[in-house]
């Protein structure tokens, strides 16, 4: 891959005895992605396991269309801690030494505790995501686990708009179903500010730890590589997945340059958005536009600011609904 990309960028980690451990590596399209969409990313190593029992490990970041890129990525021997301060040193190092703003990774303590070292200033958080992913297996021998307590857990996690509200609500659905008792509960309960939604309202996360982003990461290699994948046909497919995407986004940018979507509203701001945004992102701002004025309440002169993913967008008569939990 370095022949064939200018500013392709690799490190190798060898234990004593001269043995390959680690891999690491990033070519000139992600390190000069990192420079526009690096603020929120995700570090996944769930997604594939190859034949050789060796972890996959990407670095994921979201474009201006909201499509999956690829900001770096490993192979890794391990999963400890010590394997992780590696990779993160040497990503950060590739990306000039400009840590993330946020980080968002599977449940796992290694990861934590490696960030924690690598990355001090970074707010970091759970992927959501992968946590509700775990119900059925944690909660679905409960008797009423579909007959209440899975309903009630989600809103408790999804309606709650502040702390007090959460663990006020947390605490009667644990009361309600007779969990004191459940360990894996107990334990997410304890770590309730890495990924309650309700505690992370502060921070823009870019939506990048819902389910489409999950799931869109794993359709970023989809049909590329697979746990029976060889290191050599890695090499290839790996390339052949980056080549993809850049013509999905190279369509993206073509759309959005040629093409306009109509305005659901009457309101300014949502043209200003029709002008600023692109195409895809348009359409979500579009979606969450609801025009209610009854609920409006408001007073001749009166300002109401509309937030969305904890930015606010501006003064405008209409209500924008917020976005799913992250």
């Amino acid at each position: 891959m370095r022949d064939q990309n200018d500013g392709f960028v690799s490190n190798m980690d060898l234990d004593d005895e001269g043995r390959l451990r680690n891999v690491f590596w990033a070519d000139a399209r992600s390190r000069a992605a990192y420079e526009y969409f690096g603020d929120v990313v995700t570090f996944d190593t769930t997604y594939l396991t190859n034949r050789y029992g060796i972890p996959f490990a990407p670095f994921i970041g979201v474009n201006h269309h909201g499509q999956s890129i690829l900001l770096g990525a490993g192979l890794l021997s391990n999963e400890d801690t010590e394997t992780f301060v590696w990779l993160f040193r040497m990503w950060l190092d590739c990306m000039n030494g400009r840590a993330p703003k946020a980080m968002i990774t599977d449940q796992d303590r290694a990861m934590k505790s490696a960030i924690a070292i690598v990355f001090p200033e970074t707010r970091y958080r759970y992927c959501f995501w992968h946590i509700m992913r775990k119900l059925p297996e944690k909660l679905g021998s409960h008797a009423q686990f579909n007959a209440g307590l899975k309903t009630d857990l989600q809103t408790a996690l999804y309606d709650s708009h502040t702390s007090g509200e959460f663990e006020e609500s947390w605490g009667q659905v644990i009361a309600k179903y007779d969990l004191h008792d459940n360990k894996w509960l107990q334990s997410l309960y304890e770590e309730r500010s890495f990924w309650v939604p309700a505690y992370l309202k502060s921070v823009l996360w870019a939506g990048m730890s819902t389910t489409q982003r999950s799931e869109s990461m794993n359709a970023f290699f989809d049909g590329y590589v697979h746990s029976s994948t060889t290191l050599k046909e890695f090499v290839d497919q790996f390339d052949n997945a980056l080549r993809k995407k850049v013509e999905l986004e190279t369509m993206a940018d073509f759309n959005s340059n040629n093409q306009t979507i109509p305005c659901v509203s009457h309101f300014n701001i949502e043209k200003q958005f029709q002008r600023l945004y692109t195409n895809a992102k348009f359409k979500e701002t579009s979606r969450k536009i609801l025009v209610d004025e009854t609920q409006l309440g408001e007073t001749p002169g009166s300002e109401q600011h509309q937030f969305d993913d904890g930015v606010d967008v501006g003064t405008q008569n209409s209500i924008l609904t917020q976005s799913t939990p992250e």
